[in-house]
Formats: structure tokens, C-alpha cells, sequence
């Protein structure tokens, strides 16, 4: 109940947003729009918490929706005032146009002029647009809403499947991460995707735990509004979350068999819907060899220009641990040509050390796998997503795209690699502690003699 109050609550807080959005952002409007926002994520912070996070989370949730709202102005001064170019410039363009239609109560036609998917993206550009008009600031901390708000989802279904201890450094991680807070905070398709796998994973994460039929359709839904925009990251959902239900080991309960044999049944239908709705609209044929290398293709085509690295799309299995290190762990410090670059590369220069870091914990908690479903499909959802995007040789198309998959990454190395301290190491950490404060008195009285 309290889950379900918390997404009425960003509801509403979306709305108040988009309507004092609407006055435009200036100085008084930005006076009353900061308070109503530290107070509602104040309180969906507190409707999401639980016992494990309920000291701490809803001051996480204030702190990482205030970095979501630097990371919005950041983003839109490069935008603006930098590259003086983005595609959120045609979506704020367009979406005003449609906002217009919308309001008249018909959906505005895609053009055929562009892709269908950024066409659908304009499409929903105009109907969040439709109530209030921001001006174009205001349509990037909006979107920015849009995306947090998957953040949460994405956190709220880790919970389901984490212990205790591993709940803080995964919000930490996955709210504050240079990625997500800058990345996904415009008005472009990175916000909605983000938005809908937050959902998606949230539904996933509940499927998995009793297979039930709800949560199946629920996750559906979710891939099917992911797949108006990104039809091959549905794909990847579907794929890995089958997977996952083959793979898994699921928790004991009656009649568990019978609805896990249901879902996957269930499962590969929507999958056989996405293979149907990729081969009309690319002309791909998904089970065809000779079509997906073309496809793959067209792909290192139309990504051959900008800070692009050598190297070729995933053909065997030896090529895989390549495609991780490319999507995970790229661009290197020394591969950065420019400023954004630059910060993705000590991004992840930060995630190759916490890989490191907690090699030894995951590799002893290996035999833990597949107890986690959640995990499980994570790995799938990693291992899927690289292999895929193998054929992406732009090192800034990388870095942006990267929101997609990074957070499922954090997912494995949290649940596998975060340890709970042992007593060994709670006693060495109190006496530490009973040692400090019984040298602290002896110090201070030092001082004061001049010793």
C-alpha cells in the first residue's frame, strides 16, 4: 500500500512540477518550485522506505533528486550554450507543436519523415508538454523528473531481491553515479527509456519472486512502451528475462512449477511479438544469420564518425569479454578527446576499481547466483546488452547509451561482491573504537598541559 501511495505521490508531484514549470524558470518561479521539491521527494523517500533503509532513504532520495537537478542545468548548458546543437532541440520543438494537438484531444500523426522512434519520442515530447508549456529549461527538469523516478523503480525492485547492508551503497551508486545524473537529464529518449526500465525492472523483479500472472502482464506493458522507442532493448529485456526464468533457481512455494512453466510459456510469446515487431519495422529478421549481420552492419556505418575506436561486433565467444570491457569499462583516460569524455573516463576508471576491489567477495559468493534471481537476469541482461552493442564503436555514443545497462551492472557487484562485516571484523571495529575514545581524554589533557 505504501509502495503503491508513493507512486500517487510522484504523480502529483510531476504535475505540480509541470505546472509551476509552466510559468516558465525564472527566479521566483524557481523560489517555490525548490521547496515544493525537497518536501515531496522528502515524503515519496519516506512512502518508499522500509525497515532496512527507513533512517536514511528519504534524505538519499532529497540529495539525489537536487544532483538530478544540477545534473539537468549541466546538461542543458552543454546543449545550449556549448555544442549550441542535440536532438533536444527538435524534441522541444516539435513537442510544442504537438503540445497544441494533444490539448485538442487527437493524437498528433508520425510524420514518416524520421525514425519511428523519434517520432514516437516527439509524440511524447508534445503530450508532456500538453497541460503546461516550459520553456526550454524547464522541459529538460521535467524530463529529468521523468528519469529519476525510473531510478526508484529500479531501486525499489533491488530491495526486493538485496540484504540489509547492500541496500545504501546500491542507492548510493545508482543515484549518484556521473551517468545518471547527467545523461538521462534533457528532453531525449535516454529520460523515458530510464522511466521504463525502471518500471520494467520493478515488475520483472516481482515476477520472478511467485511468477505470478499480474506482474507478467504488468511487465509487458512496460516493454511494450520501451519498444515504441527502443525496439532492440525490449528484445534484450524479453531474451534475458526468459533466460532468467530457465535458469534461476526459484524459491520454494506451492504450485511455484506450475506458474514458472505458465511464465515462460507466457514470456516467449511476448518475445516471439518483439522478433515480429523488429523484423516489420528494420526489416531485420532476428532469427536470420545473414540479416542480423547486415544489420550490424548499417549500425558500424552510422556510428564510424566522431572519437571511434577499432575493433569488430561480437562473432565468437572469445570475443565477449572484449564487448563487456567495451560497453562497462570505456572510454580509458587516455581515449578522452573532449570534456564530456573525459568525465565518462574517470567514471568508469572509478568502476574498474570497485570491480577489483570486490573480485575476491563475488568470485567466494559465486555458488549465490542463481539463488538471486534478480541477479541472474542482470547478468543475462549484461552479458545480452554487450554483445549487442558490440557493433557501437563511438566512444560517445557509448557513454550515453551506457544508462541502460550500467545500473544492472551495479546490481551484480552489489548483491554478490557487498559483504556483511564479520564478527571478526566488528570486534576489530569496536575496539578500534573503544581505543580512540579512551586515547581522546589523555590527548586533550596533554594539550592542556603543554606535553
Amino acid at each position: 500500500m505504501r509502495e503503491r501511495s508513493a507512486w500517487i505521490l510522484m504523480g502529483l508531484v510531476t504535475l505540480a512540477l509541470a505546472g509551476l514549470l509552466g510559468l516558465g524558470t525564472g527566479g521566483l518561479t524557481v523560489l517555490v518550485i525548490s521547496p515544493l521539491m525537497v518536501v515531496g521527494m522528502a515524503g515519496m523517500g519516506r512512502l518508499l522506505s522500509r525497515p532496512p533503509d527507513a533512517k536514511w532513504l528519504p534524505t538519499i532520495v532529497v540529495l539525489a533528486f537536487v544532483a538530478k537537478l544540477i545534473g539537468a542545468g549541466v546538461r542543458y548548458h552543454f546543449v545550449r550554450n556549448v555544442y549550441h546543437s542535440g536532438d533536444a532541440f527538435g524534441y522541444y520543438r516539435v513537442g510544442m507543436e504537438f503540445a497544441n494537438q494533444w490539448r485538442a484531444g487527437t493524437a498528433p500523426p508520425l510524420s514518416g519523415n524520421r525514425g519511428e522512434g523519434t517520432q514516437v519520442m516527439e509524440a511524447i515530447a508534445g503530450f508532456v508538454f500538453a497541460g503546461f508549456k516550459p520553456d526550454f529549461l524547464g522541459g529538460f527538469i521535467l524530463f529529468a523528473t521523468l528519469s529519476f523516478f525510473g531510478q526508484l523503480g529500479i531501486y525499489a525492485a533491488f530491495r526486493r531481491w538485496a540484504r540489509p547492508h547492500q541496500l545504501k551503497p546500491f542507492a548510493i551508486l545508482a543515484f549518484f553515479l556521473p551517468s545518471y545524473v547527467f545523461w538521462p537529464s534533457s528532453i531525449g529518449k535516454e529520460a523515458v527509456i530510464l522511466l521504463g526500465l525502471g518500471i520494467a525492472t520493478y515488475s520483472i523483479a516481482r515476477c520472478l519472486e511467485r511468477y505470478e500472472l499480474r506482474w507478467l502482464i504488468a511487465t509487458g506493458l512496460a516493454l511494450a512502451g520501451i519498444g515504441l522507442i527502443r525496439i532492440h532493448i525490449s528484445a534484450l529485456i524479453i531474451g534475458s528475462l526468459f533466460g532468467t526464468a530457465i535458469i534461476a533457481r526459484p524459491r520454494a512455494g506451492r504450485g511455484l512449477g506450475t506458474r514458472r512453466l505458465a511464465a515462460i510459456v507466457g514470456i516467449l510469446a511476448i518475445g516471439l511479438v518483439a522478433v515480429s515487431q523488429f523484423e516489420s519495422r528494420f526489416g531485420t529478421d532476428l532469427l536470420s544469420i545473414q540479416d542480423v549481420d547486415a544489420f550490424s552492419d548499417q549500425v558500424v556505418d552510422r556510428t564510424t564518425t566522431g572519437n571511434v575506436i577499432p575493433g569488430n561486433p561480437v562473432s565468437t565467444p572469445a570475443d565477449i569479454p572484449e564487448a563487456l570491457v567495451l560497453v562497462l569499462f570505456r572510454p580509458f583516460l587516455w581515449e578522452a578527446e573532449e570534456l564530456q569524455i573525459a568525465l565518462s573516463a574517470l567514471e568508469t576508471t572509478f568502476l574498474i576499481g570497485l570491480v577489483v576491489w570486490k573480485s575476491p567477495a563475488i568470485f567466494r559468493n559465486r555458488k549465490q547466483w542463481r539463488s538471486n534471481a534478480l541477479v541472474v537476469f542482470s547478468t543475462v541482461y549484461v552479458l545480452a546488452f554487450s554483445i549487442a552493442f558490440s557493433v557501437v564503436r563511438n566512444l560517445g555514443i557509448i557513454a550515453r547509451q551506457r544508462t541502460q545497462v550500467l545500473v544492472f551492472f551495479i546490481v551484480i557487484v552489489i548483491a554478490l561482491g557487498w559483504e556483511e562485516p564479520g564478527p571478526a571484523m566488528r570486534r576489530q571495529t569496536n575496539q578500534l573504537a573503544r581505543g580512540r575514545a579512551q586515547l581522546a581524554p589523555v590527548g586533550v589533557a596533554d594539550a592542556r598541559e603543554g606535553k
